[in-house]
């Protein structure tokens, strides 16, 4: 696959997860049960993760302008994205369920931190 249908099919289910977690912000009860806040939830995921990969990609390739390998910056993009958007949402939900703390928001920093150390040492491996 190149790397414009990549980025063509990302930015379409993008498009797609912001529809349906704007169609479930819009039509549904913040009250109703834990699968449609788990949906709610899951659809924002999807739409950060694709929003922060098409933007996190334009900025690793034409602003940088790194010369390595493409498929690199697609991995790294995508798994940094995943990260990013998983800490937003995680924030989100400590906040609805009024557990939102400094030290708890640092704890949940620490460890997606260290989980991308972990990904960023053994890259070079891949």
């Amino acid at each position: 696959m190149s790397l414009r249908g990549f980025l063509f099919i990302v930015a379409l289910t993008d498009a797609l997860a912001w529809g349906a977690w704007g169609m479930l912000l819009t039509t549904t009860n913040p009250e109703s049960g834990l699968a449609l806040i788990s949906l709610f939830y899951a659809s924002l995921l999807l739409a950060l993760i694709g929003l922060f990969v098409v933007f996190g990609f334009a900025v690793h390739v034409y602003i940088f302008k790194r010369d390595e390998v493409i498929h690199t910056f697609v991995k790294r993009t995508f798994r940094q994205s995943f990260l990013l958007a998983l800490l937003l949402v995680i924030s989100l939900w400590l906040g609805h369920n009024e557990w939102l703390r400094w030290w708890v928001l640092l704890l949940v920093v620490g460890v997606l931190g260290a989980w991308e150390h972990f990904f960023l040492t053994g890259e070079d491996s891949y």
